[in-house]
């Protein structure tokens, strides 16, 4: 099975908020060295994790619960929120990830559905599998 944007979907706070029409998710892991004096060679282990992703998301405007996440960004708030991902509909495969909104761009077009792309950095462990 051939996964592509096509096949995902945006949620917030529990509510699909719009279809994902390209989705990139970043998973890193820091490199801690660990070597001993006297050593010869480095060696590592693994350190912290970090989690960043960005989505291209068509939503209809008159979507509440779109336009509140989107307007996420410009909260004065400290607060992260739930944001789930859903890979692929067919076998429910998802990515939910608790963060914030980090940028917004949206773009403007003709008809009712909207395209907006959205970066985003999360606030802990990320759940799922891809």
């Amino acid at each position: 099975m051939v996964l592509t944007g096509a096949d995902g979907q945006l949620k917030y706070q529990g509510t699909v908020v719009g279809k994902v029409r390209d989705w990139s998710i970043t998973v890193t892991k820091d490199a801690l060295e660990d070597t001993s004096i006297g050593s010869y060679d480095r060696t590592y282990i693994g350190g912290l994790r970090g989690t960043t992703g960005s989505a291209t998301v068509l939503y209809d405007p008159d979507n509440y619960q779109a336009t509140v996440f989107l307007n996420s960004i410009f909260n004065n708030t400290e607060d992260v929120e739930q944001v789930n991902f859903v890979f692929n509909r067919l076998d429910n495969k998802s990515f939910a990830c608790t963060g914030f909104v980090t940028s917004v761009s949206p773009s403007i077009s003709v008809g009712s559905v909207q395209a907006v792309s959205v970066s985003f950095q999360v606030s802990g462990k990320p759940v799922g599998e891809f």
